[in-house]
């Protein structure tokens, strides 16, 4: 946003231009760099003249001069956004995911608003480019550690919806990110609801045996077995019910399918009798 104009109606290259810009977190970009990015790798004999027309139509679309005080700056050799009328969505992000690395009294409250600021996927206007996906998986890997950090702090401090909510995001930035998925069934097991933690631990094990063929780690099998047996008072264990049953069903099954030899049955009433077939042929 330029002036409290919204740039989203802008396409094509001069987008991209503007894009590769505002994730420069306001670092000038040299114009060889920024014709690199744009024609991903091979740009035209006459880039130079083709990218100067670009900025001037940028500059005219988003209302600002030309020249170093612009908000879309000439550089040396290059051009760069900054400006006290500038405002990047990701600059913000970034700026609460660096600051939620403090201490545990602000680390929680940064991160969950960094997670508030988030909107959609990074870059979503730029789902094929090769920059644009490299800028997606440096963040990413930013986000995710910053939001299991402070979602372990939640949980620790009893904030567990706090906690789910930073897991969450961290799960849906890295599916295959076992300590978020940790986070997520421990905040919900602290917060008493144990068919959600059984079914968030279905959810990573199949994306686990989906995407690697593999089952997850020792530490996550044992908080499924800590959800499992966790003596709750008698209201608690009335309420593991329905969809709570329903999901063991779906893990049991889960089970089954990933062991040799074992014969799966198609109705759910076999699935234990399989199980203790299973269990009876173990050394």
């Amino acid at each position: 946003m330029v002036d409290d104009m919204v740039t989203g109606t802008l396409r094509g290259r001069p987008r991209q231009i503007l894009e590769i810009l505002a994730t420069a977190g306001g670092a000038p970009v040299a114009k060889d760099r920024l014709s690199d990015l744009v024609w991903d790798g091979d740009p035209p004999a006459s880039h130079q003249g083709t990218l100067e027309s670009y900025i001037c139509n940028l500059r005219h679309c988003l209302g600002v001069r030309s020249g170093r005080g612009s908000v879309l700056a000439t550089s040396a050799g290059g051009y760069q956004l900054a400006g006290p009328s500038l405002r990047v969505d990701l600059a913000e992000v970034r700026r609460h995911v660096a600051s939620s690395a403090g201490p545990v009294d602000v680390a929680v409250d940064e991160a969950l608003e960094a997670v508030r600021l988030t909107t959609g996927d990074l870059l979503q206007s730029e789902p094929y480019a090769a920059w644009a996906e490299r800028t997606r998986e440096v963040f990413a890997r930013e986000a995710v550690a910053a939001y299991v950090r402070a979602a372990g702090f939640a949980n620790a401090t009893r904030r567990h919806d706090g906690a789910a909510r930073l897991a969450r995001e961290a799960v849906r930035l890295d599916k295959l990110c076992e300590s978020a998925w940790q986070q997520l069934i421990r905040s919900y097991w602290l917060a008493g609801r144990h068919g959600e933690a059984l079914r968030a631990y279905a959810e990573l094990r199949a994306v686990m045996i989906e995407e690697l063929g593999d089952e997850p780690g020792p530490d996550s099998r044992d908080l499924y077995l800590a959800v499992l047996q966790d003596s709750s008072d008698e209201h608690d264990r009335r309420r593991f019910a329905g969809r709570e049953l329903q999901t063991l069903l779906v893990l049991l099954r889960q089970s089954l399918a990933s062991t040799p030899g074992a014969v799966l049955p198609a109705l759910d009433s076999a699935l234990s009798a399989a199980a203790v077939r299973v269990i009876s042929a173990q050394p």
